[in-house]
């Protein structure tokens, strides 16, 4: 059998338990309220307190252009919302620029046994740097003490202590930096300089930033009116104070800068887009100008018309030249077959109007005298007159003469026909190149056109855009200033105390609360009452009896009328009760300590006390202790019995009270269960028992070994001890397997080490009422 069974859970509400915890464990929430008070001091004593200072800002611009002209200012933000805003005042950007108008080049501190200050315009000096020419003392310390009535710059270069010594409000230079240490009360800075380690930092402007801007918070406080709240915690006051105002500024500042930058960036690209605008336009212009004279082209949309115009003109003068060739050499042809008088005058009506006819008429007027001149003659004398021949010569001279004018003219007319074929063709390729030339014109003229909208366009903007910037003005402003707060806002003491406190309650309550739920103790008749099969009978308790021998011992003889004794009678008169004519009992626990040991001698001599001859065997043969309580040797006993090796009269010993004899349990065995469960056991109980009134066996425990458990079956009255405030709850597991694996019939369960309780009759308050309820009383032959 094993006494670590299953873990038992408090489910119920047991107000003995918690009695019996808050009774025991009361002083666990006290020590953590202590505790944690104490550790609430430290930390409050050794935390830097922090402050913080805010500022209220509006974000506003003022358009007067948008109420007069009706135009809205690229830069205006009255419809935007202010995430923007307010992450540019989150920004590293800006918090750069804030810290870089304040007075943090150089920053000191005060370094105490647990904490380092920053003295932000509050230290007992000041440094004013002029140079620093080694940039890796940066971010470094460089300690400022007092001694000889000199200043002492002390600092380390590549592992190198380096040490300056000068003059207060002189300079203090070496290689590697120049500054001038002041201060306004010696006597303050030597004394500050004593108690602490002072020393300064060369800041640099991103490392300062770094280091600060966690401390800062923006929130927007009413979306609708713009407002921003801007938060900046930090272990200074003034440093808060300042670096929020610092930050208010320098938004505002920025804020103008940019819109102001904006505003002229856009004006200067209208203006360099203009200039661009304006040299396109004059190109443009001078293409179109120089195409209409390359081409000759004025206007496309009439160049067509006159193109026609003129191709017909010299179409009709073409029909009109050649219809004069064909006249003329129709002239010829009459004047080659030798026309008479009226032919001749026949050609003087198709030489009229021609462009030659002031040029042949004298000609044909002249021929025509001449023929009727040689008609005349003719009706006078013959063709061979020579009058006639002479004028017949005449007539063939002067028609020699008209051919040589008509092929003059001929010619003349031939060489106009060909140049005004010459300009129809080239008119009519002018016709028909016509299109492109249209469309580069066209080209030409839209490049201008758009050029001319654009610059327009822009010339309005700009005078627009001028005046919407006239009109417009950023007014960002601080509706609350911040203020030096010297009430720190954390740590908060109460806060922190309150929660300290409050936790060590807690975990105080907690643990008593954890050691109610898991509360595994059997403490008082009660707890076996709720914990024990219902087949076990309670016989009673048994009061702490305080000793100071270390084993147990035969306390009923030396103290008869004691609580103890008083217990073990009220034990007896039940165990008459139980069986009224019992032999044999049997005693074992759960585990060793328990005191069934002691339970077995007191018991024993009570009984013995009352007349009955009784014998206590110690049978627990692994670890002995009866021999120990009657102060006895264990050379002859038990195991030494039941092997033959020792006689019965040899191992029965007397003790101090009559009638009450006990039998060692002999040298430890190497097998004690098959000794225990031997023939020769079993006849050593049968020989005592007619031998004794009472036999008790003292058994081992049976939570730990099997040895006893057929002493419990077969007992009269088997008795298993519990110990208050030792034994635990899930050892009635064992007393549960006893009865369902061992079908044990029943079982007189004691509680042992009952604590006191005051008022109570006995001094242990339980009367020994609770197995079946009779009173207390003497037997007879009992001595009191």
């Amino acid at each position: 059998m094993s006494a670590d069974k299953s873990f038992i859970v408090n489910r119920k509400y047991d107000p003995h338990i918690l009695k019996t915890v808050v009774k025991r464990y009361w002083w666990w929430p006290l020590s953590f309220v202590f505790i944690f008070g104490f550790f609430a001091f430290f930390y409050l004593r050794y935390t830097k307190p922090q402050f913080e200072s805010s500022l209220v800002m509006q974000l506003m611009d003022e358009d007067n252009a948008r109420e007069v002209l009706d135009i809205t200012n690229i830069n205006s933000t009255r419809n935007n919302g202010i995430s923007e805003d307010v992450e540019l005042l989150r920004s590293e950007l800006l918090f750069r620029r804030a810290v870089d108008k304040l007075n943090l080049k150089v920053s000191l501190f005060s370094r105490g046994k647990f904490l380092t200050t920053e003295n932000y315009l509050t230290s007992s000096f000041s440094i004013q740097p002029y140079s620093l020419s080694d940039s890796s003392l940066i971010n470094s310390e460089i300690g400022v003490s007092y001694k000889d009535k000199k200043v002492v710059l002390s600092y380390k270069k590549d592992g190198k202590a380096i040490k300056v010594k000068g003059n207060f409000n002189e300079h203090i230079k070496n290689k590697h930096f120049d500054v001038i240490v002041k201060t306004s009360d010696l006597e303050v800075f030597r004394k500050m300089s004593t108690n602490n380690e002072l020393y300064f930092v060369f800041n640099s402007l991103s490392s300062v930033a770094s280091r600060l801007i966690s401390g800062l918070h923006v929130v927007p406080l009413d979306v609708n009116a713009r407002t921003i709240q801007i938060f900046f915690k930090g272990h200074n006051p003034r440093l808060c104070q300042d670096v929020a105002l610092a930050i208010g500024n320098s938004f505002a500042t920025y804020d103008e800068e940019i819109k102001g930058k904006g505003s002229e960036n856009v004006l200067n690209f209208i203006n360099t887009q203009l200039d661009s605008l304006g040299q396109e336009l004059r190109s443009s212009k001078d293409s179109l100008t120089f195409f209409q004279r390359k081409s000759n082209l004025a206007d496309p949309e009439l160049a067509g018309a006159t193109i026609s115009e003129n191709i017909s003109k010299l179409q009709d003068q073409l029909f009109t030249m050649e219809e004069e060739i064909n006249t003329l050499l129709g002239v010829g042809r009459i004047l080659k077959m030798s026309p008479n008088r009226l032919e001749v005058y026949r050609l003087l009506p198709e030489m009229l109007g021609k462009s030659y006819h002031d040029a042949l008429v004298h000609h044909i007027n002249d021929l025509h005298t001449l023929l009727e001149r040689k008609e005349d003659l003719l009706y006078k004398v013959t063709v061979e007159n020579s009058e006639v021949k002479l004028i017949d010569m005449k007539i063939d001279s002067k028609i020699a003469l008209f051919n040589r004018s008509i092929e003059a003219v001929v010619h003349r007319l031939n060489v106009n026909t060909k140049i005004l074929n010459e300009k129809i063709s080239e008119f009519e390729g002018e016709f028909y190149t016509l299109p492109e030339k249209k469309m580069e014109f066209n080209r030409l003229r839209k490049i201008q056109d758009l050029n001319e909208k654009y610059f327009t366009l822009l010339t309005e903007k700009k005078v627009m855009y001028a005046i919407s910037d006239a009109g417009y003005a950023s007014s960002n402003r601080i509706l609350i200033f911040p203020k030096v707060n010297n009430v720190p806002i954390a740590p908060n003491k109460k806060f922190i105390y309150g929660s300290f406190i409050f936790f060590g309650i807690i975990i105080g309550l907690g643990i008593m609360f954890l050691k109610y739920i898991t509360f595994n103790e059997i403490n008082l008749i009660e707890d076996l009452e709720a914990v024990l099969p219902s087949k076990a009978a309670i016989l009673g308790g048994v009061p702490v009896f305080k000793y100071s021998k270390e084993y147990s011992q035969l306390y009923v003889a030396e103290s008869p009328k004691s609580m103890l004794a008083e217990a073990m009678r009220k034990i007896r008169t039940n165990l008459s009760y139980i069986h009224s004519d019992y032999k044999t009992i049997a005693i074992s626990s759960s585990i060793s300590g328990e005191g069934k040991t002691f339970i077995a001698l007191n018991l024993g001599g009570i009984i013995a006390m009352s007349g009955k001859k009784t014998i206590l065997l110690d049978l627990d043969l692994r670890k002995p202790k009866v021999h120990i309580g009657f102060d006895a040797d264990n050379i002859h006993g038990m195991s030494s019995l039941i092997v033959g090796q020792s006689e019965l009269k040899q191992c029965i010993k007397k003790s101090k009270i009559a009638d009450f004899d006990f039998i060692t349990a002999g040298p430890i065995p190497p097998n004690p269960s098959e000794l225990l469960l031997s023939d020769r056991f079993k006849d050593i109980i049968d020989q005592l028992k007619e031998l004794y009134d009472v036999v008790i066996i003292d058994n081992p425990p049976v939570g730990l070994v099997s040895d006893g458990v057929r002493n419990l079956t077969e007992a009269d009255i088997p008795i298993y001890i519990f110990k208050s405030h030792y034994s635990k709850r899930n050892f009635t597991h064992i007393v549960e397997e006893l009865f369902e694996v061992q079908k044990l019939k029943g079982l007189n369960v004691i509680l042992n080490g009952i604590q006191s309780r005051k008022g109570s009759g006995y001094g242990y308050g339980y009367g020994y009422d609770y197995g079946y309820g009779y009173g207390f009383f003497f037997l007879p032959g009992e001595k009191a």
